[in-house]
């Protein structure tokens, strides 16, 4: 599993005890020292929808405006990989059960149903 993420983002440093404490391997991408590109975006949109990565508590979302914004998703994809801090954090890349799957965010409860429950 590979989480993307800034190591001092509060939801990243929830994620990685999460992961820590149930022994769930994970390989960390940090994004400020490993920028997101437009293809890596472009492959997430494969599993998702570009509303799903925006983070709109974020600083940068506020700086531009984007509330209530309708863009469409080359729009938002550019967005994305030109801000990452747009990003809603941490991005997990996982295969569970042989199939490529992405999530966004901390949900404890969600984290505990994906990764834990067989």
């Amino acid at each position: 599993m590979k989480m993307y993420g800034i190591k001092t983002c509060p939801s990243v440093k929830k994620a990685k005890e999460f992961f820590d404490n149930n022994a769930i391997n994970y390989q960390f991408i940090d994004i400020n020292k490993e920028p997101i590109t437009q293809e890596k975006i472009e492959y997430w949109l494969q599993f998702t929808e570009a509303k799903n990565l925006f983070n709109p508590r974020s600083k940068t979302y506020r700086d531009l405006n984007l509330k209530g914004t309708n863009l469409n998703t080359k729009t938002k994809t550019k967005l994305l990989w030109e801000n990452n801090s747009l990003l809603k954090r941490p991005i997990l890349e996982h295969g569970l059960n042989g199939e490529q799957k992405l999530y966004s965010g901390y949900d404890l409860t969600d984290y505990n149903e994906i990764f834990l429950s067989k």
